[in-house]
């Protein structure tokens, strides 16, 4: 891929030992070159007189045997990565022979394997079986000719040869070069960029540590890649590959170690530095270089999106942020590499994320300053060059396209008040630019200075400040005094009345998505467990038999009641205040709808003073009470379950694996995951009543009610419960032996009993209830359950009670203390029997996916009404020059 240049991923099928690599420019040939030999055996000679040779020593043991000695640079710490480079020819009258040559390594070892080349240019590596490694040392068989033979540690990509590559990229289109700083000694560090106007640049180094040939090879293959989709692009311009290109540049420093490749370091510069090591540092001038670059960029409000650096190792590898080091956007390298894994033609590689530290490394300096994706690119010393161009140039398309895909994807919901601020200062700027209060040309230069503060704000450690009077002064330094003019007609009263409840109809929505989640549980269990009889209590004291399947519906039409209040209340919190000003409006004639429907919003709050001064504390009143009500609800259940632990054998358990042990009572297991749910429901009641008491007594237009972190402490709170609820339910295990023993034992079927004497004898109601209430004091008194009393028992009590006989046979009666039979002799609606509750757990479904479905239509209202707000913006682009779409993803 790198045209005439360089043919890095083409195998020479005349070079059965494997790869070669071919330069157009013969930067390397011995004619070039003046011969001056380090040593010579009579036979053989040896020199390494041209940029990118290294031995240390050389030594003749015969005619046909001489040794060298490779050693680093300097004998500070180093990376044993011993780099070699040398020419060897045969004398023209020398006899026909191999040469053997040690390569002495002392207490370093061998690591690069041989690549040979008969001009400089071409290369192939040494056929394993001419190369012997004995100790730490390597022995190579060759037999030069007399013009001679190059012997490397890898392919010499020297500083001809990016002089080279650099003229050939030069006459690409778009592509300028520039110096960017000096090494230390003297020789020019160039930087390639494209498309320089753009706000946001992808950053691409190489060659920090000279010896790491394959990763310098796949940054030139990544560089052309690139360019050569640039230039298909936006064949179609539509193409999301097109807006990437548009809006983003790209910078490339390919050669940072200039002075350590030509010389055949191992690792450190002149100065005896590794340069992955000195990033935040900046005590070398090659770091120094990039730094004021990215610096005069950072002037220029440019940032870097991304920055990969290429490196060599033992194996491919990607050194990515881990978890605890989230990048913008979030979870790029995970996407990217997944991206290329099904890829044909593609060497394997690992992902290896690793923690934020003070390395001083390119990957951690970048990630530490911008918050982006920074990345180490490394590619395995001997890998198949083929491959190395084929990996390089999918990833380089992957690149592109999950950006375009991100840039694409409606922008996420603000995550503070920063951001909501920012989206509420661009509808304010839109909303002006389309009125005709702001021209265009001033509106173009407010967004670009907002997105660039939106930028600024998006780094680790920023402040992010939520007053819009920070944001402003900021504004102004960038885009001057007139900026300031896209706070006409508004207050910091309905400026930041409409940011905060744009966050509280988010946690509004999540906590519907929470309390949902959790009646799908609920009903879940309710199908699973429909038919199965269990007691049912009042007074603390068991009542009658029930089924689990209608228990849990009467739980889950709770939080369908609780979702219906939650779904009505969000038509009256998606109302926006924006435009209503400190109270009464504004002189200028400020579109109020137009600034609801940029934001999402259904309508604007329509009186003004109710829009800052009344509603700003109802609304959190509102979901406090619903929240109220859906707490006491969860707290009783949770209280329901807890009770059956009283008993040493309950029938209704956790999943003892969810439960735990005691610290000194061995038998115990303790079912915390209650304890936990019914805290939860307990502060969302504490939660609910500081709303109230901050908005109690206090004068309208006060700031006690206005602040929105209790609110959110609220509703983080109910969405933990609903989370909690939901677990519960799913590690619910029911008995259904122990208990119809429980129901057996309690009594609770003499309902039927009676029920049964009315309805089939005809025994007046009250009547039967004496009778079957007799039945349970006999019981009791004799300690026994109703299963045992005898027809005798059945007729005696009766005739007692009566003087008459007992109207129907015992057996009747029997079947009565059934619980089955009283849940199914059901005859009402809602009631236990199984097509009642069949039925009810039909209609909760259908009435759960209803309102799922809102929830979802909800928030892809939101989101489209983010992007619309984009869109709004980007035509302001399409009018002015030099106007940019604003972010708002950060």
């Amino acid at each position: 891929m790198l045209g005439s240049l360089i043919r890095l991923a083409r195998l020479d099928t005349r070079m059965t030992a494997g790869l070669r690599i071919a330069l157009a420019a013969l930067v390397l040939s011995p004619p070039a070159l003046a011969q001056t030999d380090v040593c010579d055996s009579g036979a053989f000679a040896l020199r390494a007189d041209y940029p990118g040779a290294r031995l240390s020593a050389c030594e003749i043991v015969s005619a046909d045997e001489i040794e060298i000695a490779i050693h680093p640079e300097d004998s500070g710490r180093i990376n044993p990565s011993p780099w070699y480079g040398f020419h060897v020819r045969r004398h023209p009258n020398a006899p026909a022979g191999a040469l053997e040559l040690r390569l002495r390594y002392g207490e370093h070892k061998h690591r690069y394997a041989p690549k040979v080349s008969s001009d400089g240019n071409t290369w192939r590596r040494l056929p394993d079986d001419a190369v012997r490694l004995d100790g730490n040392d390597a022995v190579l068989r060759l037999e030069p000719d007399a013009r001679g033979v190059f012997v490397s540690a890898g392919e010499n990509l020297n500083t001809a040869f990016y002089a080279a590559w650099r003229e050939r990229i030069g006459a690409m289109a778009g592509a300028q070069w520039e110096e960017i700083g000096t090494s230390i000694g003297g020789l020019p560090i160039h930087a390639l960029s494209v498309n320089p106007n753009a706000k946001r640049y992808v950053l691409l180094l190489g060659r920090q540590h000279p010896p790491e040939v394959s990763g310098a090879i796949a940054l030139l293959h990544f560089v052309e890649r690139l360019l050569e989709t640039r230039a298909d692009a936006c064949q179609e311009e539509a193409a999301l590959r097109c807006e990437f290109f548009r809006a983003h540049g790209l910078v490339v420093a390919p050669l940072l170690n200039p002075d350590g490749v030509d010389a055949g370091h191992w690792r450190h510069n002149l100065g005896g530095t590794d340069l992955n090591r000195d990033w935040g540092r900046f005590r070398e001038p090659e770091t120094m270089a990039v730094y004021n670059m990215v610096e005069r960029f950072e002037h220029d409000r440019r940032a870097p999106r991304i920055v990969l650096d290429f490196h060599s190792t033992r194996r491919n590898v990607f050194y990515t942020q881990d978890a605890d080091s989230p990048t913008r956007p979030a979870g790029f390298a995970e996407r990217w590499l997944a991206a290329v894994k099904d890829h044909a033609d593609l060497y394997e590689f690992e992902n290896a994320p690793r923690p934020l530290t003070d390395n001083g490394t390119v990957k951690n300096y970048f990630h530490r300053r911008f918050g982006i994706p920074s990345i180490t690119y490394e590619v395995a010393d001997e890998e198949d060059r083929t491959l190395v161009a084929s990996t390089a140039a999918a990833l380089a398309d992957a690149l592109v396209d999950v950006f375009a895909a991100i840039d694409a994807a409606p922008s996420p919901p603000c995550v503070d008040l920063f951001c909501t601020m920012a989206q509420a200062n661009a509808a304010s700027l839109a909303m002006l630019a389309e009125e005709g209060l702001l021209d265009r040309e001033q509106a173009a230069r407010i967004a670009a200075a907002a997105a660039w503060i939106a930028e600024e704000q998006a780094r680790p450690g920023a402040a992010r400040s939520a007053n819009y009077l920070d944001f402003e002064e900021r504004l102004i330094e960038l885009a001057g005094i007139k900026a300031s003019n896209v706070h006409m007609g508004r207050s910091r009263q309905d400026l930041h009345g409409t940011a905060r409840r744009m966050l509280a109809r988010d946690e509004w929505l999540a906590t519907l998505n929470a309390l949902l989640q959790a009646r799908a549980a609920i009903l879940t269990l309710a199908e699973a467990e429909a038919e199965t009889p269990v007691p049912a209590y009042t007074h603390g004291v068991q009542a009658q038999p029930t089924t689990v399947g209608h228990q849990m519906l009467a739980f889950s039409a709770a939080l369908r009641r609780d979702a219906e209040r939650l779904i009505e209340g969000y038509a009256r919190v998606n109302k926006s205040p924006l435009g209503a000003a400190a109270l009464g409006t504004s002189g200028f004639a400020l579109n109020r709808h137009r600034l609801a429907a940029l934001l999402g919003f259904d309508a604007p709050i329509e009186n003004s003073f109710d829009a800052n001064l009344v509603a700003s504390a109802d609304y959190k009143l509102e979901l406090a009470g619903v929240l109220t009500v859906s707490a006491t609800t969860v707290g009783q259940f949770a209280q329901n379950i807890h009770a059956q632990y009283h008993d040493p054998r309950p029938w209704i358990v956790l999943d003892p694996a969810t439960t735990s042990g005691s610290s000194i009572m061995p038998q115990k297991r303790n079912p915390r995951p209650l304890d936990r749910l019914r805290r939860s429901a307990s502060k969302v009641v504490a939660s609910s009543q500081t709303l109230v008491l901050l908005a109690h007594n206090a004068n309208t237009g006060m700031h006690d009610y206005r602040e929105l972190a209790p609110f959110q402490e609220l509703a983080k709170q109910a969405q933990r419960m609903y989370r909690r609820y939901a677990g519960v339910v799913g590690s619910l295990r029911v008995d259904a032996e122990r208990a119809a023993t429980e129901l057996a034992q309690g009594y609770s079927t003499l309902t039927e009993v009676a029920d049964t004497l009315l309805r089939e004898a005809n025994v007046p109601f009250r009547s039967a209830h004496r009778y079957a209430s007799s039945l349970a004091d006999l019981s009791r008194a004799q300690g026994r359950s109703t299963a045992t009393l005898t027809n005798a028992d059945f007729r005696r009590l009766y005739a007692d009670l009566f003087n008459e006989p007992l109207p129907l046979p015992p057996a009747a009666l029997r079947r009565a203390l059934d619980p089955t039979t009283l849940i199914t002799n059901r005859r009402g609606f809602g009631g236990p029997q199984p097509t009642e509750v069949q039925r009810s757990l039909d209609e909760h479904r259908a009435n759960l996916e209803d309102q799922q479905r809102w929830l979802r239509q909800a928030e892809e209202a939101l989101a489209e009404a983010r992007e619309g707000l984009e869109r709004a913006l980007r035509r302001c682009h399409d009018s002015t020059q030099g106007c940019e779409k604003l972010s708002l993803t950060h």
